[in-house]
Parts: C-alpha cells; structure tokens; sequence
C-alpha cells in the first residue's frame, strides 16, 4: 500500500494486485491488533542494533523516511499516533483497522486502481523495461515497473506464502534459505507442559554449542505447553534463526540478579527459617509451585523433603539449576506463528538507493520479501513502509 501510494502521489499510474479479497490482512495482526506501526528508535540505532541481517542496505531507505516522516504522513491522512514504552508507535485508538482504512482511503483520493481477490501467476520482462503481469483470470497487465511487496512465508493465512520468492527466482534473482523469526521455541527436554502459563521476568538465557556460548540475553519469558514463549524466547529465535539446528542446549538463570553465592547464601537462610517445611513450600517466596518441583526434580531432589534433610551438595545442584536450568530446544514453532522471515532476496542483487534491482531494470522489492529483518518494536513495519515509499519513488521517476 505505501508503494502503491509513493508511486501515485509521484506521478505514476498504478494497480496494486492483492491475492486477498482485501487489502491489509497482515496489517491487521500487527501489535496484537493495535498495530506497533513504529519505532522512535533513530536510524542509527535501528541499523546497528535492531536490524539483524543487511543492516547497512537499509541506510537510505530509513534516513529517507524516517519514523518522524511516517507519522507525520500517518497524521496527515488521519491517524494520529502515540508513543509507549521502549520508543513503541501505536495509533492513538490502538486499532489496527482504523489505519488500514485510512491507508485505504489514502489510495483511493491519490487514484490507485486495486485489483483484489486475484493472485499473480507470473510476470515475464517483455523487453528491456517492460513488464507482462499475468493474472489468475487469465488478464495480461502490459506495465513499466513492477514493485514486488509481497510479504514472506510469514502467517501464510494471511496470503504470505511465498509468491514473491518464487516470482523473484523466475526473474533471475537469488532468494536466500528461508527461517521463522520471532517465532516461540519447541523444548524437547524437559517436559516444560506443566509449566504451561508462568511468566517470569528478567530471566537470563544463554544459548550453547557444544561449550561455547554462543548467545547471550536477558528478559520475560514465557512457558507454553510446547516449550518457551515471551521476547527473551522470540529475540533468541530471530539471532539464532539460520543456526538453532544446532543450538541444542539452552540455559534459563531464574536468579539473574544474583550470584550464585549470594543466591545460596539466600536459598541457606530460608532453609535454616523454616527447617520442618517441604522444601517445595520453603522456596514459595523464591518461585511459583510449579517452577519450584521442576527444579527439584532437576536436582534430585524429593519436594516433599524436610527443609533440615537438604545436604549442603544438594543445595548446590539447586543452586545451579536455579541459575542454568537446562532446556534441550528442538526448533521453533514454523512461519503460522513466526512474526518475520528470515532469508529473502539476496540484497546484493538490489539498488539500495532505489530498492531497483540490479538484474532487471524496472524491477523493485519492498519489505519482507527482501533478506532484510529486525527485532520487534515497530522496526519491521518500519522497514516495510521505508523500503516501499523508496521503492514507490524511484518506479515512479524511472518512468
């Protein structure tokens, strides 16, 4: 839509092909259906901090149309923003609706035709800048440019399954091994389903190959009856996307505030307290219930235990599970729940100052679809509407 309307608002005659029967089915997901349109992030930022693969292909199309300009265009056609925490843009209603219908709207006064309900075939270069775009229904579109907005392999219900890929390899172009990002993690080992619920924070985790830790963060999980859940859980799937295989070894620190002599000097005071408890009733001012058995049974240690009966080797293996509780990730839960793809068209085939690509004149990419992607924040749609005004923008003036 934002190509759709850089290309219009710049002179271009346009049609805009959606596979759905309407327009924005995706956006409609986005912040839980408050739609996250943002960041207030800075550029730089964003570059070297949030965006995780071709962070630099983006320089021009962020800087072109920062989040300052987006929602200051957002105002302009009737949706005012608002900020929350960690730099989050969110439409003041914090409906996502109401901005795919001013998008809509916006479309319509700046004179797009849109085409819905029809899927592309296929589009084949006719000569040196000319396109045929071939229609399910059989119609052939003669066209100047063609801007592939398409979206990843991401929540394909919403009609992201792939078409962008495949037209972009018919063209030439190189399309990198596809991986869910932002995506919850599947725990082989141990049996997390009774810990289906618990939401901690300021949960440490470290990733390891083999006894190298390869990836380190800090944050809120979740546990579900699968495996992990939460940002700490969908930021590790987005670093670790195209090496999880080979990620087999997680580890949680439930006590990331605390060393683990302090947490044992703790955990030895609350014994000495209350020395006649079950030691799954000892550590309630600690951890929920069901936490406390699962770390028990990780160290071989009976719940119903007197807190006096604990031997001093015993609370060291709690302490350490406490502080590396071991999970065995067997992959991720797949692009139906995925937020991002990882992988796309090989950037150095496109024109970052123009989103054009290098193979094909008259060929542009925008959004997902390129081997772009980011962190969650906003930064992603961010990136969607940067690259499709820069890519709107340029078709238009090539032509």
């Amino acid at each position: 839509m934002m190509a759709a309307i850089s290309a219009a608002e710049n002179g271009a005659r346009v049609i805009l092909i959606e596979k759905n029967a309407g327009l924005g089915k995706k956006l409609l997901l986005t912040g839980g259906g408050r739609c996250n349109i943002t960041n207030t992030a800075d550029v730089t930022d964003i570059v070297d901090s949030k965006v995780l693969r071709n962070p630099s292909f983006l320089y021009s199309a962020l800087y072109g149309f920062d989040s300052t300009v987006l929602r200051k265009f957002l105002d302009d056609i009737g949706v005012p923003t608002k900020v929350e925490d960690a730099g989050r843009v969110f439409p003041v209603s914090e409906n996502a609706l109401d901005v795919l219908k001013a998008f809509v709207r916006h479309l319509d006064s700046v004179g797009v035709e849109v085409i819905a309900g029809m899927s592309v075939l296929g589009i084949r270069q006719r000569e040196a800048s000319r396109f045929l775009v071939m229609l399910e229904n059989g119609t052939e579109l003669s066209v100047d440019a063609v801007i592939i907005a398409t979206g990843g392999l991401t929540a394909p219900h919403t009609g992201s399954d792939g078409d962008g890929y495949r037209i972009a390899r018919e063209l030439g172009h190189d399309v990198s091994k596809l991986y869910p990002a932002l995506v919850p993690l599947v725990v082989q080992s141990p049996d997390v389903s009774e810990l289906m619920g618990i939401s901690l924070q300021d949960v440490g985790l470290v990733a390891k190959f083999g006894d190298k830790a390869v990836y380190k963060d800090f944050g809120d999980v979740i546990f579900t009856h699968f495996g992990i859940s939460g940002p700490v859980a969908l930021r590790a799937s987005a670093h670790l996307a195209m090496n999880l295989h080979q990620m087999h070894e997680f580890f949680l620190d439930f006590a990331s505030q605390l060393s683990e002599k302090e947490l044992g000097t703790d955990i030895l005071r609350i014994l000495a307290e209350n020395p006649n408890r079950d030691m799954k009733n000892c550590l309630l001012e600690l951890f929920p219930m069901r936490l406390i058995v699962a770390l028990l049974a990780a160290s071989g240690i009976d719940d119903d235990a007197k807190a006096h009966e604990i031997t001093k080797e015993s609370r060291k293996t709690l302490c350490v599970n406490i502080k590396a509780f071991r999970l065995e990730i067997t992959g991720n839960v797949g692009f139906g729940v995925a937020v991002i793809t990882c992988g796309g068209v090989n950037c150095d085939e496109i024109d970052p100052g123009t989103m054009q690509s290098k193979l094909v004149p008259g060929l542009y990419f925008a959004g997902e679809v390129l081997d772009v992607d980011a962190l969650t924040g906003g930064y992603n749609l961010q990136i969607a509407f940067s690259t499709g005004r820069l890519a709107g923008l340029s078709a238009a003036l090539a032509n």
